[in-house]
């Protein structure tokens, strides 16, 4: 048994890579120096609401520490930028840049295009059958983001 789950970590771990450099390259000019969470840092300021480290930590369930991080990076990498709310002068706030935003659309065609690719193989599964696998996943990441936050309360 534990052989089995073990083989399919490693499966489903190998899978991620092989998605990431596949899809990765068709965008190479745009995205080839952005990591996997870079990536999808910068989506999570596109699409969310007076993005802050919180808010980014939240939707990618990171710990804020981690997003700080990347964060540091992507302003380095100038793909993103501060921002202050007149209202609420404490909080620091993100937006994407031109060359953000050039990261931010590649990525969602990225995606777009890994869904129209990919489409023909996954019909030939029964909805039952892809539910069965998103249910696992999904118990699965859930019991890793209880770990992380064990982890995290273990370092305070």
């Amino acid at each position: 048994m534990q052989e089995n789950i073990l083989n399919t970590l490693f499966a489903l771990f190998d899978t991620t890579y092989q998605l990431d450099i596949l899809y990765k390259n068709e965008f190479k000019e745009v995205l080839a120096s952005y990591s996997y969470t870079e990536m999808h840092t910068i989506d999570s300021i596109g699409k969310i609401e007076n993005p802050n480290v919180t808010k980014i930590a939240q939707k990618l369930n990171l710990t804020k520490a981690c997003i700080s991080k990347i964060i540091k990076k992507l302003i380095e990498k100038k793909s993103i930028e501060t921002y202050k709310n007149p209202d609420n002068k404490k909080e620091t706030y993100y937006k994407l840049t031109s060359k953000g935003c050039e990261v931010f659309n590649a990525h969602l065609k990225m995606h777009e295009n890994w869904c129209e690719k990919d489409k023909e193989f996954f019909e030939q599964f029964k909805k039952s059958e892809l539910k069965s696998a998103y249910e696992i996943l999904n118990k699965y990441s859930k019991l890793l983001q209880i770990r992380l936050e064990e982890l995290k309360d273990k370092s305070k």
